[in-house]
């Protein structure tokens, strides 16, 4: 049972977030890491999901709506929206616990290689309960950079059952339905997108970067983006979208900018058409 809780715990580590928060020893018994549902707490929106790993072991897991880093199109950016902030595992007998790492003070190295360390019946942990952190990789946005570091993580809480506090064997039941609660937009690309005519070509020859032109490949023609580039096209009028690879020169004719494939522009709706007017986005 208590590999399956370890393993478990290393899958849910998130390495590239900020604004997460760190339960206090006072704070692991409010609602928001342990009982399912979602919160308002000091003014953050919670969202925890409980499930039985065993009879007499409950893990919640608690996620926060935060300020976080994602990579989008290859590049970092700022994006607010759920992630990761802790387990709790609510009050087990401490018996049950030996042997487990998570549940005795000190550093050990998982089966993956990731350093992890515990630490039971401290000030911080408050009596009768032990937290653990990882070792993991992080990037946070400070000073308008993003910067990239190894630090400590904090991952989970397991509380032990007392005579004043009796062992949850069960999931608690869910808190109301809360208004208001964010939902996560797609986060928004760094890169620029820009506005041409758009058209399509069908011969077969040699393009220019030495290739067999193949009509049904998502390949595209530029007059100056180097051979390789990706550049991501839509077509306004539908939403739709294609990736396509830059090897060929072209077009020649006064306000184009691309000349796609036959399979890319019919991807996007266009070969009826034969010029339309597209979005495009270079991705490298």
């Amino acid at each position: 049972m208590f590999k399956r809780l370890l393993f478990a715990g290393l899958a849910a580590i998130t390495g590239a977030t900020v604004g997460l928060v760190a339960p206090t020893a006072q704070a692991v018994e409010t609602i928001q890491y342990t009982q399912p549902g979602d919160h308002l707490v000091n003014g953050r929106y919670w969202r925890t999901t409980c499930e039985n790993y065993s009879p007499t072991v409950v893990r919640c897991n608690t996620d926060i709506f935060a300020t976080k880093v994602v990579k989008v199109d290859g590049h970092h950016v700022v994006h607010n929206g759920w992630t990761f902030n802790n387990l709790t595992y609510l009050p087990s007998e401490r018996s049950q616990w030996e042997g487990n790492p998570l549940a005795t003070t000190g550093e050990w190295t998982a089966s993956d290689g990731r350093l992890w360390k515990a630490e039971c019946d401290t000030d911080l942990t408050g009596a009768n309960g032990c937290r653990a952190w990882a070792w993991t990789t992080v990037v946070a946005h400070e000073n308008g950079k993003f910067v990239q570091r190894d630090q400590w993580q904090f991952n989970n809480i397991i509380q032990f059952s007392t005579t004043d506090i009796p062992p949850v064997t069960t999931i608690p039941a869910p808190a109301p339905p809360l208004a208001g609660v964010p939902v996560e937009k797609e986060p928004e690309s760094p890169l620029a997108w820009q506005s041409c005519k758009v058209s399509y070509y069908w011969q077969g020859y040699r393009t220019a970067n030495g290739e067999i032109y193949d009509p049904n490949g998502l390949t595209a023609a530029h007059k100056t983006l180097p051979f390789n580039t990706r550049v991501r096209v839509q077509n306004p009028a539908n939403g739709k979208e294609v990736v396509v690879r830059i090897n060929d020169r072209g077009p020649f004719i006064a306000g184009r900018c691309l000349d796609l494939s036959r399979a890319a522009m019919q991807a996007i709706g266009g070969t009826s058409a034969g010029v339309i007017t597209a979005n495009y986005q270079v991705l490298r």
